[in-house]
C-alpha cells in the first residue's frame, strides 16, 4: 500500500472536468458523509475490503487519499445465535476500524438456519447489538439482510436452508424491519441476486413500506461486458423509479470466466457504473453508492482488486473515475 497524494492533487489541478455535482442528498440522507468517495456523477462509493488478509478501509482511504463511503462485511445468523436466541456480531466486524472510518456499514447477514428459526427474540437482538455496537457511535448502518436470496436459497446451492419458501422468509424480513425501524440509523437494504436466470426476484419482494434501500449484485463476464442500462436498467425502473427508493449497488466486480479479469476490464466496469460518459445514462435520480468487491486470494480464488496491492497507475485509473470522469 502508498499514498498517492501526489496522484490526488494532480486530478485535482491537472485540468480535468470537476464534477457538476458534487454530491448527493439523497444518499447523504441515508447515512453516507459529504465528504466521502464520490463519482464524475455524484454517485458515493465504496468497499467490501477483504478479510484474509485484512484489508482495513483505512488501509483503501490511505492509498487512494479519498474516504470510502460504505463498508460491507458480511456475518451470518448462526445455529449458536438460533440456540441461544441472540447475535452479537460473532466476531466478524472489525468494529474499531469500521467507526474510525466514517462510512455506512452495509452489514450484510446472512442466515445460515432455516427461515423459521429467525424469531422476533432473535430479530430484536439483531437491532440491540447494531445500536449498542454502531448506531450508538454515529454509524449508519444499511441491514442487507439474506442478500441474494433468490440464488443462496437455490437447492444446489443451500447457503441459505430456508429455501424457496417465500412466505416464510417475508415473515423474517417483516419481524427484521419491526425490530430495526424504531432507529433512525438503520436502513433495510433489500438485495437480490440478479446474474441469476434460474430464479425470479419478484417472489421475494417485501413491499414498499418494509424497504428503505433497493440494489442488486451483479458480476458481469469480462469478455463480453454490458452497459449500466443492460445489467441494472429493468430492476432500477421497476424498484427504484417504481417505488421512489434509493439504489444502491451494494457489491460488484469481475471475472473472466473462471479467472481474474485484466485491469483494462476491471476499469471499464467501473466506468460502466460510475461515470457517465461510459454510460451510466438517466439512472442517477435514486441512485445513490456504489460499493466494490475488494476480494482476492486467498479469501476468494479470484482477484477482484483495483485498489489493494495494485500499482500506482491502477490505483490512479481508478481515482480518475471518482473524481473526475475522465
Amino acid at each position: 500500500m502508498y499514498s498517492i497524494t501526489a496522484v490526488i492533487l494532480a486530478l485535482a489541478v491537472g485540468g480535468h472536468a470537476i464534477s457538476p455535482r458534487e454530491s448527493n442528498s439523497l444518499g447523504e440522507s441515508l447515512g453516507i458523509k459529504p465528504d466521502s468517495m464520490i463519482s464524475y456523477d455524484g454517485i458515493y462509493f465504496g468497499w467490501a475490503p477483504n478479510y484474509s488478509p485484512q484489508v482495513t478501509l483505512a488501509d483503501l482511504n490511505e492509498a487512494t487519499g479519498q474516504k470510502g463511503a460504505t463498508y460491507n462485511v458480511y456475518s451470518q445468523i448462526t445455529q449458536d445465535n438460533v440456540d441461544s436466541n441472540s447475535y452479537d456480531g460473532n466476531d466478524q466486524y472489525n468494529v474499531d476500524d469500521i467507526i474510525s472510518s466514517g462510512a455506512v456499514l452495509i452489514a450484510s447477514l446472512m442466515p445460515t438456519v432455516d427461515w423459521t428459526d429467525i424469531t422476533e427474540e432473535l430479530c430484536n437482538s439483531v437491532a440491540d447489538y447494531f445500536k449498542t455496537t454502531f448506531t450508538s457511535k454515529n454509524v449508519t448502518v444499511w441491514l442487507r439482510y439474506a442478500h441474494e436470496m433468490n440464488y443462496y436459497a437455490d437447492p444446489s446451492v443451500d447457503t441459505y436452508p430456508g429455501g424457496r419458501d417465500y412466505s416464510a422468509f417475508l415473515t423474517t424480513w417483516k419481524s427484521m424491519h419491526a425490530a430495526t425501524h424504531p432507529n433512525p440509523l438503520i436502513h433495510m437494504f433489500w438485495s437480490p441476486n440478479e446474474n441469476t436466470t434460474s430464479e425470479p426476484v419478484a417472489p421475494w419482494w417485501p413491499g414498499e413500506d418494509y424497504v428503505d434501500i433497493v440494489g442488486m449484485d451483479y458480476y458481469p463476464d469480462a469478455s463480453d461486458l454490458p452497459d449500466f442500462a443492460t445489467a441494472y436498467g429493468d430492476f432500477y425502473d421497476t424498484y427504484a423509479k417504481g417505488y421512489s427508493l434509493p439504489f444502491a449497488i451494494a457489491e460488484t466486480g469481475t471475472q473472466l470466466g473462471s479467472g481474474a479479469a485484466t485491469v483494462a476490464q476491471k476499469q471499464q466496469w467501473l466506468k460502466s457504473i460510475i461515470n457517465p460518459a461510459a454510460g451510466l445514462g438517466d439512472y442517477d435520480e435514486f441512485y445513490v453508492s456504489c460499493t466494490w468487491f475488494e476480494y482476492g486470494p486467498p479469501t476468494n480464488e479470484v482477484d477482484f482488486y483495483i485498489v489493494y496491492g495494485q500499482t500506482e497507475a491502477v490505483v490512479e485509473e481508478t481515482i480518475s473515475n471518482t473524481e473526475s470522469g475522465v
